[in-house]
């Protein structure tokens, strides 16, 4: 693949991350990281410690600490102590979070939901679609995964797309 085809997908990819985070509901006080932080805590299965939200985030320290204690004055999140561990806390999203996240989350939808009907074809909608599966392919890419590459080409190391975890 060319160079110039890379960075030409690089800069659509980032094109539509912007006009998705523009089309989100602002909320009043809120930084974008700390909407991120909350966003990945609601959508976890279970409460999260801030080391696991950090690197899942692949964020620093100190900006993780900062988006916490803003979520927390604003009452969208509680830190409680690890039962096993009083040292440790989880992060609990509160009510008011979790209707936070549905909001800039449906806010968001409806403009990409909106769109894609507008602006494209049914033959480009399904072919928009089938980028879609490919680009996550890409995202769960690893240069240092154990299986051959070539396997990523056929659809990956267990047949299904994605690498095997």
């Amino acid at each position: 693949m060319a160079s110039e085809e890379v960075e030409r997908l690089l800069g659509q990819i980032k094109l539509l991350n912007r006009r998705l985070r523009r089309e989100q509901s602002a909320v009043e006080g809120l930084s974008t990281a700390a909407l991120v932080v909350l966003t990945s805590a609601t959508r976890a299965d279970a409460p999260q410690r801030p080391g696991q939200l950090t690197a899942e985030l692949h964020m620093t320290s100190p900006n993780m600490a900062a988006a916490l204690r803003m979520l927390e004055e604003a009452g969208m999140i509680s830190r409680r102590p690890d039962p096993g561990d009083g040292r440790r806390v989880f992060v609990h999203v509160t009510k008011r979070g979790r209707d936070v996240v549905e909001r800039t989350s449906s806010s968001r939808h409806a403009w990409l939901r909106e769109a894609v009907d507008y602006s494209l074809t049914d033959r480009e909608r399904r072919l928009l679609f089938q980028a879609g599966d490919l680009i996550e392919r890409i995202a769960d890419y690893d240069m240092r995964a154990p299986w051959p590459r070539s396997a990523a080409r056929r659809g990956g190391a267990n047949g299904s797309g994605r690498s095997a975890r």
